[in-house]
This record gives structure tokens, sequence and C-alpha cells, in this order.
């Protein structure tokens, strides 16, 4: 009987031994493959930044937007992100793809007359009077840099009078782009049920702007500006919205916007230096509270993040 108990514990202890060990494998095994997966994924990140180092443990601290973004827009690396692909407001965003559309279909040098139903629109910036008649390139200054809704919807009719719907091609540019989460139902950017964009889209968005599009380049990172109408050669003052341009010279692409509904809003682009050489490095933000505090911070993530070889 003795001799039983006594197998019957050796045959126990042996047991749970095995199991103990097999246990450990299992876990360890885990470990290794988990260990594979990101090192297999920190190296493609370096790739993507040009044989830098990115430590994506860390992460970004007390980010207000409820959704955020930041990649590359050469070639669509994502670095990090928060919501998305959550639909949301993007305001006087919507004023760069309203600006690409004019591109698209008026020339620089051509003119346009601010009727006195574009001046009624919401909001004054830019002060236009009715009947003030802008060259493209100085009215694209005006939509963009302090974000004129008066200068949205002059372009609105510019192109009528051309038998095209300024809105309809900019829902249009967004499928072409990729932008199937996104609906434009004005050129201002204003709050319209139905109006949505994403984080996501908004950085495709930005990534063919930053491609094809230089003069928004060179007009949405001006911090002040003057134009004058064509006829009544009245100044315009023009300050830009983006207070960042104040603290950063790289910026390379700009705009902001605010509604009551989608809050501070802004997305940006850094010409973000590395060892060897640079990146335009894109921040989208949306739905914020303090969207200049959040681009900072966002920044300063991801140059800490990096170093040299």
């Amino acid at each position: 009987m003795k001799n039983y108990i006594k197998k019957s514990l050796i045959f126990k202890i042996v047991y749970w031994f095995s199991a103990f060990i097999l246990l450990v494998i299992i876990v360890y095994g885990g470990y290794l493959v988990n260990q594979r997966e990101l090192k297999k994924l920190k190296e493609q990140i370096l790739i993507s930044l040009d044989h830098s180092k990115l430590n994506i443990l860390n992460q970004p601290q007390d980010i207000n937007a409820l959704s955020y973004l930041v990649g590359n827009l050469d070639n669509g690396q994502i670095f990090i992100s928060h919501n998305a692909e959550l639909h949301l407001y993007p305001a006087s965003i919507s004023k760069l793809m309203t600006a690409a559309v004019v591109l698209d279909h008026l020339s620089l040098d051509d003119e346009v007359t601010v009727s006195k139903y574009a001046v009624s629109a919401e909001g004054d910036e830019g002060q236009l009077e009715p009947n003030e008649i802008f060259t493209v390139k100085d009215l694209l200054k005006v939509l963009l840099i302090p974000s004129s809704n008066d200068a949205a919807i002059a372009f609105e009719e510019a192109l009528s009078h051309k038998h095209l719907d300024l809105v309809s091609l900019m829902n249009e540019k967004a499928k072409e782009y990729g932008m199937y989460n996104s609906a434009f139902f004005g050129s201002t950017g204003l709050d319209r049920k139905g109006n949505f964009s994403t984080a996501q889209d908004l950085f495709y968005l930005a990534q063919h702007l930053y491609k094809n599009y230089p003069i928004l380049k060179e007009i949405t990172t001006t911090s002040f500006s003057k134009v004058y109408s064509i006829n009544t050669h009245k100044e315009h003052l023009l300050k830009n919205t983006n207070l960042l341009l104040d603290s950063y010279d790289n910026i390379i692409l700009s705009k902001t916007g605010t509604t009551p509904n989608a809050k501070e809003c802004l997305l940006v682009a850094f010409n973000f230096p590395l060892k060897d050489g640079t990146i335009p490095l894109g921040i989208i933000i949306l739905s914020s509270n303090d969207r200049f505090n959040d681009a900072n911070k966002l920044y300063q993530w991801f140059l800490t993040n990096i170093t040299p070889n």
C-alpha cells in the first residue's frame, strides 16, 4: 500500500512538473512570436523612415482630440492614429478641397466678382465687399489664409457661370483620392447634416495636395498677406488662422477649421528633419478643444521617438 501511494505521489509530481514545463514552452513560444512580429513591424517602419529608429512602444500622452493621425505624406506610412476612421465634421479643412477644384477649372489670373449673395455668407473673414473683383490667386489667399466663407461662395458662383457645380466636383475628387468616408455638402465647411470626413481621408487629401498643388503649400503657409481688389483697389489684410506658423518654420501645408459641431480641427504638414534627409510629416486633428497644443504634442512625440542610427 505504501509503495502504491509513493508511486502515485511520484506520478502526480511528474505530471504537474511536465504540465508546468509545457505551459512555460507555450508562453515563451508566444512571447517569441510576438517579439518577431514586433521586430517585423519595427523593420517596416525603419524602411519608411530612411534608416531612422522609431520607438513605437511609447504613445503620445494627453491628446485632447477625439480623432488624430500622424503619417508620411510621401509614401503613406501611418505612424500612429486614433479613431482615424470615425466620421466627423471637417469644418474649414474642406476649403482645401474647394481650392483644389478651383485650380482644376480656373486659371490663377482669371477674374472673379464677389456678389452681394457671397458677402452675405456666414462670417466676414477677408472683409470682402459686393462687386469687388479679384484674381483667382488673390481670392484663394482670402479663402485659405483667414478662411473666408464669402470667398468660397464667390468661387461657387464663378464655376456655376461655366456650368460647373463646385460641390459635386468636390465629391468626385474625393472618390478619385480614395476618400470613401467623406461627403461634402458645401464649399465652406460649415456644419451641415451629411457633411463629414475622417482623419484617414483627410490624410489622403493632404497627400494629393502636397504632391500636386504647390500653390496651396505656398498660400497656406503664409502668416500674413495683403491683396487688393482689381476694380476698387481696396486693401485686404489677411492673417493666417494657424497659430503654429509663429512657432515652426518647417510647415509646408496648413489649414484650420472650427465650428460648433466640429470643434477645433487642423491639417498641418511639416518638413521633418531626419539624419539622411527629411520627410513630409502630416498631422490631422479632428474634434479637439486644443488643436495647436495637440499638434505640438504629436510633433514632439514623433521627434522624441526618432533617433539616428
